[in-house]
């Protein structure tokens, strides 16, 4: 089954990605890493750090890489995402959402008006549950913060589990989203089980304004690693 798995290169997705190969829905020779890349920095729907980073993260997953750049205005994007999905020929469509309705209602729509099956693995899953998965089995980074609560010292921070406490406090004390659903943190995945190779970074670039921030991956190496 050709699935197209929507990516920006963060962990929700990567773990996406996990979960239909474990599960054996789907054979990696049938997966195409589609990575969305908004003109708009504001974008609705889909993240915008580090998304150069895509092509490193392709090498590593050892899966082809299919990009198109969209408006990032809101709903023309979607617009624009469906008229690229129809040239991948695609028969399914995998995505990260959890509990964005926001997301899954849209993408379920393409789906359901063009026949193609939609695979959301970690939809309506404890978000606790997913970041302990996330500390477990990967090496991923957060690369953005734009919330209450989330300063910089997150920026370029392990996402490890006493990374998933101090976000945990963070959500408790100001609602916001622990996973960073609504765009209140983006991450990067440097290495995961899939991997063929890991992502060292030699250089990051942190911008802090105001109370957002950004970590941007200016430098980077490929290394092998040991695989079992």
């Amino acid at each position: 089954m050709r699935t197209v798995v929507l990516t920006s290169g963060g962990k929700d997705s990567i773990l996406a990605l996990h979960r239909i190969l474990d599960r054996k829905l789907v054979e990696k020779r049938e997966i195409i890493l589609f990575g969305v890349i908004p003109k708009n920095p504001e974008s609705f729907m889909f993240h915008t750090v580090n998304l150069h980073m895509l092509d490193a993260i392709s090498k590593c997953l050892e899966i082809p890489l299919f990009k198109a750049e969209v408006s990032g205005e809101e709903e023309r994007e979607v617009l624009e995402l469906e008229e690229a999905l129809l040239n991948l020929d695609a028969e399914a469509v995998c995505i990260g959402a959890i509990a964005s309705r926001y997301q899954l209602k849209r993408i379920d729509a393409i789906c359901k008006k063009h026949g193609l099956r939609l695979f959301a693995p970690l939809w309506g899953e404890e978000p606790e549950k997913i970041l302990n998965e996330v500390a477990n089995r990967f090496e991923a980074i957060i690369t953005s913060v734009s919330a209450m609560g989330l300063d910089e010292s997150f920026l370029a921070r392990k996402i490890d589990h006493s990374c998933i406490e101090h976000l945990k406090m963070v959500s408790a004390k100001y609602g916001v989203s622990l996973v960073g659903e609504g765009g209140e943190y983006e991450s990067l995945v440097l290495n995961a089980p899939l991997f063929r190779r890991r992502i060292s970074i030699k250089k990051l670039e942190k911008t802090w304004r105001g109370s957002t921030g950004v970590a941007v991956v200016r430098e980077y190496v490929l290394e092998d690693k040991d695989i079992i």
